[in-house]
C-alpha cells in the first residue's frame, strides 16, 4: 500500500495534552479526506513508525503532537518544515534505548526516522505547547481552543502540492 500523504498523529495515551496526536487524529479520522490520504495513529515505538513509513512511501508526512519545549505559552502552536539532518548516533541509541521502555513522544520519532532517512523531503510537524501533563482524559481549555486551527493547518498541507527537495517552509507560531 502506498499514499500520497500521510498524516500522523503522535501522543502519550491517557497524559491529557501530551495525548494531543492521537486524540486528534481520532477526532479527524473520519471526515472526508482525499483517497491517497492516509490518517493514522502513529503513537507506537520509533521504529515501528520507521517501517510503517518504508511500507507507505508517502510524498509527504505531515506529523502532529503536542511537545512541551517550555519556550512558548501553552496553546502556542508550531508549524515547520523538518529538517531531514539525521542526528548523532548516540541520540538515536539513547532515544532506542528508551523506546525500549515504552516512551513514545514526537521526538523520539524525529530523531529516529530522520537516523535512517525514513521521511520524504516533503514532511512538516505541527506541535502544540501542552498545559496540563497530568494523567487524564481530555485537553486543557488552551490546547482545546486550538484544535480546530490545528485541523486547518492539516488541511491546507493536504491539500498543498508536494514540495520539492530544497524547498522550504519558514516556521510559524500561533498562540
Amino acid at each position: 500500500m502506498t499514499c500520497r500523504v500521510l498524516v500522523g498523529g503522535i501522543g502519550l495515551p491517557w497524559l491529557r495534552d501530551l495525548d494531543f496526536g492521537t486524540q486528534f487524529v481520532r477526532r479527524v479520522e473520519k471526515l472526508d479526506w482525499p483517497d491517497d490520504v492516509i490518517v493514522d495513529d502513529l503513537s507506537y515505538a520509533a521504529h515501528r513508525v520507521l517501517h510503517t513509513l518504508q511500507d507507505l512511501r508517502p510524498q509527504k508526512v505531515v506529523l502532529v503532537g503536542a511537545m512541551p519545549r517550555d519556550i512558548d505559552p501553552p496553546g502556542t502552536v508550531r508549524r515547520y518544515k523538518l529538517d531531514l539532518t539525521p542526528p548523532e548516533m548516540d541520540e538515536v541509541a539513547d532515544r532506542l534505548g528508551e523506546a525500549v521502555t515504552g516512551i513514545i513522544d514526537l521526538d523520539h520519532t524525529l530523531a529516529v526516522v530522520r537516523y535512517w532517512n525514513g521521511f520524504p523531503p516533503d514532511t512538516v510537524v505541527i506541535e502544540i505547547e501542552p498545559s496540563d501533563r497530568a494523567f487524564g482524559l481530555g485537553f486543557s481549555p488552551e490546547i482545546e481552543a486550538q484544535v480546530e486551527t490545528i485541523l486547518a493547518m492539516v488541511q491546507e498541507e493536504v491539500a498543498a502540492p508536494a514540495a520539492q527537495d530544497g524547498e522550504t517552509t519558514d516556521t510559524e507560531a500561533h498562540a
